[in-house]
């Protein structure tokens, strides 16, 4: 861990100051907050998702292309999916989001490893998932885990996707690049640029990461079409629903 996102994530334990709803006045957010984002109950599919998280963590296979960080040597998939993919309390708040949304589609965007993919995909096997710009070494294990899961709602595609004629109306998006902020940055301009119907959300991976991480969140959330944004430090959440009151939240998650 760098010591930037060190001394961001003692900030953000000393004032992080919702939790359970608390100092969140306006009922659909409550009710947001304590009933979907905080839901502690479980979901048949968590079982399936589960086993193969363990399975992975218990894994000592090196995946061919990658580097690790210190050595010129294949890294450890367990540690490429802890580097790239959501930890499973995050992977499954997404889960449940997906749930209360019912978005038409579902945009995820970045190198992934396929866990995000599985906990995007089993929520709701009628909606479809787009995959773009994974990392070309995990791409082969992305395709083995939903193999082994079973999910069949979800396509790779090579590249970016063009935003220009990307389906965004009611769409759920998520972007993970914790190690590449100059991606993540030219995607989210991209994305406002050419948004002329708006997602329901976009959830954004490793909003702390970096100082260049925090500037792209704090673009997007200043845009008049994200009405509320919520901090959960490890990703970011900005909802786009036009009724909501324009409100931001560091959430104690």
């Amino acid at each position: 861990m760098s010591l930037f996102r060190l001394k961001r994530q003692i900030s953000y334990w000393l004032n992080a100051r919702h939790r359970r709803g608390h100092g969140i006045h306006s009922p659909y957010l409550f009710g947001l907050l304590t009933n979907v984002i905080e839901n502690d109950g479980n979901y048949y599919a968590y079982e399936t998702i589960d086993g193969v998280w363990a399975s992975l963590m218990r894994s000592n296979v090196k995946v061919p292309g990658s580097t690790s960080t210190h050595e010129d040597v294949p890294e450890k998939l367990k540690l490429l999916v802890r580097r790239f993919d959501l930890l499973p309390k995050y992977g499954k708040m997404l889960f449940r989001l997906i749930n209360e949304f019912q978005p038409k589609n579902i945009v995820c965007i970045g190198p992934v490893t396929g866990m995000t993919s599985l906990y995007l995909a089993k929520a709701d096997s009628r909606i479809p998932v787009n995959h773009y710009d994974g990392k070309k070494e995990l791409l082969p294990v992305t395709k083995y885990l939903l193999e082994t899961a079973e999910v069949e709602n979800v396509k790779i595609h090579d590249g970016l996707p063009e935003f220009s004629s990307l389906e965004m109306k009611d769409a759920f998006v998520v972007l993970s690049y914790p190690e590449d902020p100059a991606r993540c940055h030219e995607i989210i301009q991209n994305m406002v640029r050419n948004l002329d119907e708006m997602p329901k959300a976009i959830v954004v991976n490793g909003i702390h990461q970096s100082r260049e991480m925090e500037e792209s969140w704090s673009e997007l959330t200043t845009n008049e079409f994200v009405r509320v944004s919520l901090d959960f430090f490890t990703l970011g959440l900005a909802i786009c629903l036009p009724d909501l009151q324009k409100e931001n939240f560091v959430i104690r998650y």
